[in-house]
């Protein structure tokens, strides 16, 4: 759409992409320039949302075009080490998720609930997910 595959590559820590040439900084700099641009104008709050909104939405479905067409942009090997990476923080969140519903079914949790807002298990899941994608994207970099 309007970023090119061929500007990013895969994003070690995290998910996503990253700027791999200056069209990517560049790319990320107007996004960034235009957050900021919407923020300032000087119209209602309700349509300063809606431009927000449709930004944000317009990059989110540009990312996804990026992502999809970025395995042809990389050799073969690196489109199999993200794979694996892949498979690993999967294997890692059902590990986890599964690990919870059993502690949980032995009603355990209510003494280790914080009050976040948001459910904890949500967080250890998400923790534990992005803990092995930075150790799998360490070991298969170094290892293949």
């Amino acid at each position: 759409m309007i970023g090119k595959p061929e500007w990013f590559t895969y994003r070690i820590f995290g998910w996503g992409v990253r700027p791999r040439t200056w069209q990517g900084h560049v790319y990320l700099l107007a996004v960034f320039a235009s957050m900021i641009l919407i923020k300032l104008l000087p119209v209602a709050n309700a349509i300063r949302m809606w431009c927000f909104g449709f930004l944000v939405g317009l990059v989110v479905l540009d990312v996804i075009i990026i992502m999809t067409r970025l395995d042809k942009e990389h050799d073969e090997r690196e489109g199999l080490q993200q794979m694996i990476i892949e498979r690993n923080c999967s294997f890692a969140a059902v590990a986890t998720l599964s690990a919870i519903g059993i502690f949980e079914s032995f009603n355990y949790w209510h003494v280790a609930q914080i009050d976040l807002g948001i459910d904890l298990s949500i967080l250890i899941v998400f923790g534990v997910m992005a803990v092995t994608k930075i150790v799998s994207t360490w070991h298969v970099r170094r290892k293949l």
